[in-house]
């Protein structure tokens, strides 16, 4: 038996194609085990988002709250008899008038300018905002 060229190229094409599907199944087999191991990945991540909702859950319930925020702030839920009307709210802390001018003309010419330094302090560093006055804070009970 002769071997004649249209054979050799039909075997010599066969092991190609032998060789081609092979790669490709291994390609595949591969691909397919990279998929199930981010799948897994996956899984793994979305347990940990139910377990930190369930967290939250449990943090941010009223009642455990409401109880951290008396032992620890001395804070107490506000009641109807607490709310205070709009005239003790006056009382306590008046409302000034920002427009409004001083009875007295003389009284702004009496006030003593402030006082400036006599020589500049090049080496203090200038305060780019004035300190805030203290606030107190009133509470009815």
């Amino acid at each position: 038996m002769t071997l004649t060229r249209t054979h050799l190229f039909g075997f010599v094409g066969l092991v190609a194609l032998a060789f081609v599907l092979y790669w490709a199944k291994a390609e595949a087999q591969a691909v397919r085990e990279k998929v199930l191991v981010l799948q897994e990945e996956v899984d793994t991540e979305r347990r940990a988002v139910r377990t930190l909702e369930a967290e939250l859950t449990w943090v941010e319930r009223p009642d455990r709250l409401e109880a951290a925020a008396t032992r620890r702030l001395g804070l107490v839920p506000m009641t109807a008899d607490r709310m205070a009307t709009v005239d003790e709210i006056d009382q306590i802390a008046p409302l000034r008038a920002l427009t409004s001018a001083p009875a007295d003309p003389n009284a702004i010419a009496s006030t003593d300018p402030v006082p400036k330094p006599s020589e500049p302090a090049a080496d203090k560093p200038k305060s780019a905002a004035p300190k805030p006055a203290s606030v107190a804070t009133v509470v009815a009970r």
